[in-house]
């Protein structure tokens, strides 16, 4: 059930790019959580209102990565790493204007096809 989103200032973004973004975000995601591909949902919200620094007029992106279970200390550093580069090259989002929020949920937190994960 892990969950990629990431909201960027950039205001549009190419089909292709969008793709890779989608097909990437997801393979790290099942990489470095050890979850299935199967069960990892990313979802990119292009032209967010964003400012860094009381600056809006360069890109900038939010991300926020939710899983069942544990995001440990050295699985955020990866997942950190890994997915600045992924905006940075995709969006053209400098990496010091990416912040990456993780939230560990519990199994009863989280509902799909009618039920939880309980």
């Amino acid at each position: 059930m892990p969950l990629l989103q990431i909201h960027s200032s950039v205001q549009t973004i190419e089909k292709l790019t969008l793709e890779e973004i989608h097909r990437e975000g997801a393979k790290i995601l099942s990489h470095e959580l050890g979850k299935s591909i199967e069960y990892v949902m990313v979802v990119v919200n292009a032209g967010s209102s964003i400012s860094f620094a009381q600056d809006s007029s360069k890109p900038s992106a939010y991300l926020e990565v939710k899983n069942i279970g544990e995001l440990s200390p050295a699985v955020t550093a990866k997942l950190s790493m890994q997915l600045c580069e992924l905006i940075s090259q995709k969006l053209g989002v400098e990496t010091n204007r990416i912040y990456i929020e993780y939230q560990e949920a519990q199994r009863h937190q989280w509902g799909w096809n009618g039920k939880t994960f309980a």
